[in-house]
C-alpha cells in the first residue's frame, strides 16, 4: 500500500500551480473554464521533476473540468439546467466552447508538459519518467480525439519546428496511443535511473510495475474503442486484461485535497457555479428504474432539483472537493472485460459482469447488503439473452459506474455500440446538428480555423462535414 503526502503539500514542494489565477479570470469573464488549471506564471524552463507533477494533475483535472462535463451532458449523466450547462443540453457546443480546454488543457497544457518531459528524460536517461508522460500523453490524445475525431498529434508539440500541424486520421491516432502505451512499457522494463521518479508521481510514487499494469489496462480501453471497426479488439483485449491490475487498491488514482484552489473539478464547479447541473435524464432514469442503491451517492434531491453538488453532503462521493478520480478504475476495466468475453462467446462473461457491478458499488461505499438485492435482478447475463442483449446489459451498467469519473468513456460506448439508448432532448437546438442525433463529435475550436485554417479544412473535408452529427471514423 502506497503512502503520499497532502496534494497541497506535495505540488507546493514540487512547482504548484496557480489556480487562483484561472478562478479570477473565469469570475470576471463569466466563462466556463476556468478549472483547466492555467498557469500565467509556468517556467518557460524547468527539471522534470518540476513538470512530471503539473502534468499528472492537468491530466486529472482534463477528465471532469469544462470537457467532462460538455461530455456527461452530451451522454445524458448531466443536464444543464442554467448559464453555459444549458447550452451543452441543447447542442450548442460551438467552435468557442472547448477552444479553451483544446489550448490550455490539452496541447499546451498536459501535452505539452509531457511532450518536454519525454524530450528531456530521453537526453538525461530517466526511462520512469519517459514512460509516465507516454502514459499520460496517450490519456490526453484519446480524450482530444473523443471529441473532435482526427487532431494533430504527430506533427504537434514540436514547438517553433511545427507551428500549424496537420491533422492525423482517427484511425492513425489510436495506432499512435496504442505505440505510446508500449514504448512506455518499455521504458517502465528498463533498470531504475538514480533520481527517478518518487513523490513528484502522484499516482504511483515511481513504482514502475504498477505503471506497466495501468498500461495494459489502458490499452484495453483504447482497442475495446475500436470494436465497431474490428471485431478481432475483443480477443486483443483479453490479452492486455491478463497482465492489467487486479483490484481496486491498484488501480491508478489522483486524489485531489480538500481545499479551495486544489479540489476535484466537479465539487469546485458546484461550489463556483451551484446549482447549474443536475443529474442527467437517462442516468437518473436507469437508476430509479432498478433501485440503484447507488442514487445516494450521485444526486440529492433539494427543491424540486437533482443536486450533484451540495455543500456539506458527503454522500455524494464523486462530488467532494477529495473525489479521485482515476485514469481508469477496476471496475471499468471489469466492465471492459465482460464486453470481451460476451463479444468472444466465453462462459465467465456473466462472472465477470457481476464482479464489475460489486467494483463499482463498493467503489462508492455500498456494502454487500445493499447491493445483493440489486444484483439479484440487475447483475446477472442469462444464457437465454442474445449477444446484443448481453451488450446492452453491460454498457448500460459501466455508463452508471463511470458517472463523475470519466464521462469521455461513457460517450465513446454509447456511440460506438448505441447503449443505453438516448433520447435527443426536446429543446435540443439543429443550428449544429442538422439530423438531431446524439452528438458524434463536436466542432474544432475557433482558433484553428483561425490559426491553421488549412490543415483544419484537410481535416474537416476527409471527416465529410464539421458539424456534431458527422461520425468520426471510429463510429462509421
Amino acid at each position: 500500500m502506497r503512502t503520499k503526502a497532502p496534494i497541497n503539500i506535495r505540488i507546493k514542494q514540487l512547482g504548484r500551480i496557480t489556480l487562483a489565477f484561472s478562478l479570477a479570470m473565469i469570475t470576471a469573464a463569466g466563462c466556463d473554464f476556468g478549472d483547466l488549471n492555467i498557469d500565467p506564471t509556468r517556467q518557460s524552463d524547468a527539471n522534470v521533476h518540476e513538470i512530471l507533477p503539473a502534468a499528472i494533475v492537468q491530466t486529472a483535472r482534463n477528465v471532469m473540468s469544462i470537457g467532462g462535463r460538455v461530455a456527461g451532458t452530451l451522454v445524458l449523466q448531466f443536464e444543464g439546467t442554467e448559464a453555459q450547462p444549458l447550452s451543452y443540453n441543447n447542442y450548442l457546443v460551438d467552435e468557442q466552447t472547448l477552444s479553451d480546454f483544446w489550448e490550455t488543457g490539452l496541447y499546451a497544457g498536459a501535452m505539452k508538459d509531457c511532450r518536454i518531459i519525454i524530450d528531456k528524460s530521453t537526453a538525461e536517461d530517466q526511462p520512469y519518467y519517459a514512460g509516465i508522460a507516454r502514459v499520460l500523453m496517450a490519456f490526453n490524445l484519446g480524450i482530444a480525439t473523443s471529441f473532435w475525431g482526427d487532431v494533430p498529434y504527430s506533427e504537434a508539440l514540436l514547438g517553433t519546428e511545427s507551428l500549424k500541424s496537420a491533422y492525423d486520421p482517427q484511425e492513425q491516432v489510436y495506432q499512435s496511443i496504442l505505440a505510446l502505451l508500449d514504448d512506455a512499457i518499455l521504458d517502465f522494463q528498463q533498470p531504475a535511473a538514480l533520481g527517478g521518479p518518487a513523490g513528484d508521481d502522484l499516482i504511483y510514487n515511481g513504482d514502475a510495475m504498477r505503471w506497466i499494469k495501468t498500461c495494459h489496462a489502458l490499452k484495453a480501453r483504447y482497442l475495446m474503442h475500436q470494436s465497431k471497426r474490428n471485431a478481432g479488439v475483443a480477443e486483443q483485449a483479453l490479452a492486455e486484461i491478463a497482465q492489467a491490475f487486479s483490484s481496486a487498491s491498484e488501480q491508478p488514482d489522483f486524489h485531489f485535497a480538500d481545499s479551495d484552489n486544489e479540489s476535484n473539478p466537479l465539487a469546485l464547479f458546484g461550489q463556483e457555479r451551484p446549482q447549474q447541473i443536475e443529474i442527467g435524464v437517462a442516468l437518473k432514469a436507469l437508476m430509479v428504474s432498478s433501485s440503484d442503491p447507488r442514487r445516494s451517492r450521485y444526486w440529492v434531491e433539494v427543491q424540486g432539483k437533482d443536486e450533484v453538488y451540495l455543500a456539506g453532503n458527503t454522500d455524494l462521493i464523486r462530488a467532494q472537493r477529495s473525489s479521485t478520480i482515476p485514469l481508469i478504475s477496476y471496475s471499468e476495466l471489469l466492465f471492459l472485460q465482460a464486453e470481451a468475453l460476451v463479444r468472444t462467446g466465453a462462459s465467465n462473461a456473466a462472472q465477470v459482469f457481476t464482479k464489475a457491478i460489486i467494483a463499482s458499488m463498493e467503489a462508492c461505499g455500498i456494502t454487500s447488503t445493499q447491493y445483493n438485492p440489486y444484483l439479484a435482478f440487475n447483475g446477472g447475463l442469462a444464457s437465454s439473452l442474445t449477444l446484443e442483449e448481453k451488450l446492452k446489459k453491460v454498457i448500460e451498467q459501466k455508463f452508471i459506474s463511470l458517472y463523475g469519473q470519466n464521462p469521455h468513456e461513457a460517450w465513446i460506448d454509447q456511440r460506438r455500440t448505441g447503449y443505453p439508448a438516448l433520447q435527443v432532448p426536446s429543446n435540443a437546438n439543429a443550428s449544429l446538428d442538422p439530423s438531431l442525433v446524439i452528438p458524434k463529435r463536436v466542432p474544432y475550436p475557433i482558433s484553428e480555423r483561425t490559426t491553421n485554417n488549412t490543415n483544419y479544412q484537410d481535416a474537416i473535408n476527409r471527416q465529410g462535414g464539421h458539424l456534431m452529427d458527422v461520425s468520426p471514423w471510429l463510429f462509421q
